[in-house]
Order: C-alpha cells, then structure tokens, then sequence
C-alpha cells in the first residue's frame, strides 16, 4: 500500500502472518541484509527495479553514468552494448531516455539476466536485448559495430574487500564486485578490447572505483580521445568517457 493508504488504516489490527513476515525482515535486517534486496525492489533513475541477491543492488553513482551517456553526440538511432548489466537498471534507463536506439545488455549471470529481463518488461521497453557473454564474447564471430559501450564493471581490488561495508561484502554478489588485486582486471579487458567493437568516434564510457582514474586515463592514452571524468556527488572521480579515434584501423 502507498503511505496514504497506510495512514487511513491505522486503526486496522495486523494479521498474525504479517506480524510473523514484519518480525522475519526485522531479523534479516539485523544480520544486515540491505534494505533493497528484503524489499525486492529498487529505485533508479525514477524507475522501479525487481533486485535478489543475484544482482548488484543499483546505486545513485551510477546514475551519472546515465546522464553522462546522455550528453553523448549520439546518432539519433545508436546501437549500444551495455557489458555486465546485473538488474538491467543502466541498459533499461537508457532505453526510456532514447527509445529509437538499439540496445544490447550482456552478463555473465543466467539469473541476472532473467531479472534484467523483468525489469524490461516492468519499465516497458522493448528495445533492449539481453544475451549472456563473457565481456565480448558473444559478438566476436559478429562483425558488430556498436556507437558506444557503456559498462559498470567490478572495479573493487583485492586489498579492499573486507574493508567493504558488510551489507555489501556479505549480501551482493562478490563476482560482481571484486576484480584482482587492484581493481582493474576487467576495466584493463574493456579498454583493450572496446575499439574492435566500436564504430569510428565511438564511445566508451565506464563506472570506477575511488583511486582508479589516474591509470585508467594512463590505460586511454593509446587509440582515444576526450578523455574525460566526472566526479560523484562525494567529489570522487566516478564515470571516465572516452571516444575511439576514427584513424583507427
């Protein structure tokens, strides 16, 4: 019920089994289950998102790779692959915001897939495929040519995990999460591999962690250009564009 409904039924006694069920997330609470994941469901870019623990829980930060994306000189009709794409909640946002392009998400999990494919659904979009792949994999044999690539990868490093809150460390999925010992492992596989899947003037745009955008702008040096990072709402470096250069062979 919404809160309107709520407070007209204040008077009303509580069944037995809802006691029971508020009694159950209390205690997972306790044990520090995130809120999101006891709800089922999670807010991104003014959209509702289905999360289980199959998924990264969708943060704020990462809403600024949406609107980064947006800023784009996109063609009116871009074909965009969206790598790791967890709940879905960057692959179905970009696809409210531009409903002529043709969007692509790809995971590694059958199951994240399965909820991404929900949320479709329950955002009513349908031009957003989702296929499972490792990172490129699955377009290696296609000649695909895409107008930007946009990912939030697992950027945490090795040294770092336990120093994560426990409603993370403990609750979302740790595949999701860690990436070698310094946190660049997959963002490493991204920037080497992006330009043979993009169009010439392509973009590349990519979620990192506190501490990375120095060597990840070391990492663009060679077959990029504008180059640029934005920080979060802590004043964190957090979204890195770049754009393939077009005498790329």
């Amino acid at each position: 019920m919404d809160e309107a409904e709520f407070f007209t039924r204040l008077s009303e006694p509580v069944w037995p089994q809802l006691e029971k069920s508020l009694e159950r997330l209390v205690r997972q609470r306790l044990d520090g289950c995130p809120v999101a994941y006891l709800l089922g469901y999670k807010e991104f870019w003014g959209l509702p998102f289905r999360v289980n623990r199959s998924v990264l829980i969708p943060r704020p930060e990462t809403e600024l790779v949406v609107e980064k994306i947006l800023t784009l000189p996109l063609s009116p009709e871009p074909l965009i692959l969206d790598i790791g794409t967890g709940s879905g909640n960057i692959a179905v946002s970009l696809a409210k915001e531009l409903p002529l392009a043709r969007i692509m998400a790809t995971d590694i999990s059958k199951r994240a897939l399965r909820l991404a494919a929900e949320n479709a659904r329950l955002n009513q979009v349908d031009n957003v495929r989702f296929i499972l792949s490792n990172l490129f994999k699955a377009f290696e044999q296609s000649q695909m040519s895409f107008d930007l690539i946009v990912s939030n990868p697992p950027y945490v490093a090795q040294d770092d995990w336990q120093k994560l809150d426990r409603s993370v460390r403990d609750f979302e999925p740790k595949k999701a999460l860690l990436a070698g010992q310094d946190g660049l492992r997959f963002i490493r596989r991204l920037v080497r591999k992006a330009s043979q899947f993009l169009q010439p003037a392509g973009f590349l745009v990519m979620e990192i962690g506190a501490g990375q955008a120095e060597e990840v702008v070391r990492l663009l040096e060679t077959g990029w250009s504008h180059v640029e990072i934005d920080n979060d709402y802590a004043g964190f470096p957090r979204v890195v564009s770049a754009q393939r250069k077009s005498d790329l062979a």
